[in-house]
């Protein structure tokens, strides 16, 4: 009997299963969302770990008191001017809060300058601020002008003014009235007028009558003052540094100083 020779069946290799690549390429995917998640979730939970920290520290500071602004400062405003406008709120804050070199009192931006833009709300440092500011025009703002008035010793009270001494600012003159005759009037042209500048104490060796004494003026007022200096005579009189009154006048003339006024009305 012929022997037959057995077909040899070849192997036939099993295709991977359906949608392992896919499976493969899930599983990174979700590995790497995981991930994410789980640095998402540190990430949260060390904010949180910061926050209460910060509050914790807070909780346990001293707060001290720092001048904000309370509107926007331009660079080379003098301190004298964000102080006496009133440019800036005191408020008290947590110590870890604050600023270096936050001011804490009005008085430390006195002959100061700001050197940078302030925005408002932020904090007066000593950073934003440089000394050198104009001692005239540092202290003025707004319709405020700077008046040099020319008088005598006597008059203009000199030896007793300093540099922010508050005067009065007096003026006579002879007022032209009908018929070309004149009547001499003394009224008070300005009140509690800022001394920007005094002359020194006059030496006793000097001959010189003439001094210069600088005020802070309206510009209203530097106008009443010039005409009166230049028709006339100025008296400064010393205002007192607290408790400063002032008393309802009207210009002074000969009649109203001898009373002639007085008895024609009554007459």
């Amino acid at each position: 009997m012929p022997t037959t020779t057995p077909e040899l069946t070849p192997k036939r290799k099993t295709p991977p299963p359906v949608g392992s690549k896919r499976l493969v390429l899930s599983t990174r995917s979700g590995t790497f969302a995981l991930a994410a998640v789980a640095a998402l979730a540190a990430l949260a939970v060390l904010l949180v770990f910061m926050s209460n920290y910060r509050d914790s520290v807070r909780s346990g500071a001293d707060e001290v008191t720092v001048l904000l602004a309370n509107r926007a400062v331009d660079k080379g405003t003098s301190g004298d001017v964000i102080a006496e406008a009133g440019l800036f709120s005191s408020t008290k804050v947590s110590e870890v809060d604050a600023s270096e070199g936050a001011f804490a009192d009005p008085s430390a931006l006195r002959g100061q300058v700001a050197t940078e833009a302030i925005y408002e709300g932020e904090q007066l440092t000593a950073d934003s601020f440089g000394s050198g500011a104009d001692p005239i025009a540092g202290r003025l703002e707004g319709i405020q002008r700077a008046l040099s008035i020319p008088v005598a010793e006597a008059e203009g009270n000199v030896g007793q003014l300093d540099a922010g001494s508050r005067i009065d600012v007096l003026g006579g003159f002879n007022a032209e009235q009908s018929g070309g005759r004149t009547r001499p009037v003394m009224d008070v042209l300005a009140r509690d007028v800022l001394v920007l500048k005094a002359p020194e104490a006059p030496d006793a060796s000097s001959n010189d009558d003439e001094h210069q004494v600088v005020v802070r003026v309206t510009d209203v007022e530097a106008s009443r003052i010039a005409f009166a200096s230049d028709t006339g005579d100025i008296w400064l009189t010393v205002r007192p540094p607290t408790l400063a009154k002032d008393s309802k006048i009207t210009p002074v003339q000969l009649e109203s100083l001898l009373g002639l006024d007085t008895i024609q009305l009554g007459g």
